[in-house]
């Protein structure tokens, strides 16, 4: 069967962006690929028909274009992407959700929820999160993670040093503490971090400062897929401590790549772990970073693990867009 596929959700390419953003242009690629026609809906200067809609993302954004839609009305997927871990912003999230006669970031989400025809969840804490607080169907919610493509390793971009070294990939925020990570590899295995700065713009000149001191290798964002695909295959590990995350593409691509990765204990990450466990190592805060890259070196694994393909993503939605 082929289908028309809506999709909605992202940051503008003019404003920037991320993660998000390649999850949307990957999950449309690989649909594509299965013969389906996709619409971008808000991209379109004209309206254009679809069969089912798919939109990512769950913030106040999503919610507001979807009060005001009025023409194609057709089954609605949601893969709701919540960025939060156990603890108070957990706590304060639920508690969002039911707040009565506040219409809340968190009350938003709740409704936009509970009219989906299905919700897909990254992975089996959000699913808990969703159903547990936020109005999805247990029967109707399901675990579909993320993707990645099967990239042919370019050359490693200019200024990367020879030998081992550890990997940082994505934007620099206080979430990610690349920071921390820095400065806890200072003197040791290099850091190269690949990624545009998008913390608070007070704090720039402290963290070129913390790249000056700890001899960490900022190359600043690196949009070509070969290069991005040199530093995974090419890193000892990538370094991952996010605060909060449902499924980091970084990770995933250089899992895929055959290289281990060193993440924050949060629960998407132990999730990864007891999937992958020869390639995953699980640490409780930056401290903890040498001794992971230790035990990486002392138990390499001997296989790459066998990563989901973005096809493979595809196929699962397709079940989901013909079942609603």
């Amino acid at each position: 069967m082929t289908l028309t596929v809506g999709l909605l959700g992202g940051i503008p390419p003019s404003l920037g962006g991320g993660g998000l953003e390649l999850q949307v242009a990957r999950t449309a690629a690989a649909l594509e690929r299965r013969g389906h026609r996709v619409v971008h809906v808000d991209r379109e200067a004209e309206p254009r028909p679809f069969d089912v809609l798919h939109a990512f993302g769950s913030e106040p954004d999503i919610w507001h274009r979807l009060t005001h839609w009025t023409r194609n009305r057709v089954p609605l997927v949601v893969t709701p992407i919540v960025v939060v871990s156990p603890g108070l912003k957990e706590v304060g999230l639920r508690a969002s959700a039911r707040l009565p006669g506040i219409v809340s970031s968190g009350r938003m989400r709740r409704e936009l929820l509970e009219q989906a025809s299905t919700v897909i969840a990254g992975t089996e804490y959000e699913r808990g999160l969703l159903t547990g607080s936020f109005g999805a169907d247990p029967a109707t919610t399901l675990v579909i993670g993320n993707g990645a493509d099967r990239v042919t390793p370019g050359t490693l971009p200019p200024g990367v040093p020879e030998g081992p070294f550890a990997l940082s990939l994505g934007s620099i925020t206080p979430r990610k503490r690349v920071a921390e990570t820095a400065r806890v590899l200072a003197g040791g295995t290099p850091l190269v971090v690949a990624g545009r700065y998008a913390g608070p713009a007070e704090e720039l000149a402290g963290w070129e400062r913390t790249v000056e001191e700890t001899g960490a290798v900022w190359l600043g964002e690196v949009g070509d897929p070969g290069e991005v695909a040199a530093l995974q295959h090419g890193a000892e590990a990538l370094v991952h401590l996010s605060a909060a995350e449902v499924q980091s593409l970084a990770v995933i691509e250089t899992l895929a790549q055959g290289s281990p990765v060193v993440l924050s204990d949060i629960p998407g990450h132990r999730e990864l772990a007891e999937r992958y466990p020869a390639h995953v190592r699980v640490v409780s805060g930056p401290p903890a970073v040498l001794g992971a890259l230790e035990s990486l070196r002392d138990s390499p694994a001997a296989d790459p693990p066998e990563v989901p393909t973005w096809d493979d993503v595809a196929i699962e939605l397709e079940r989901v867009y013909e079942s609603v």
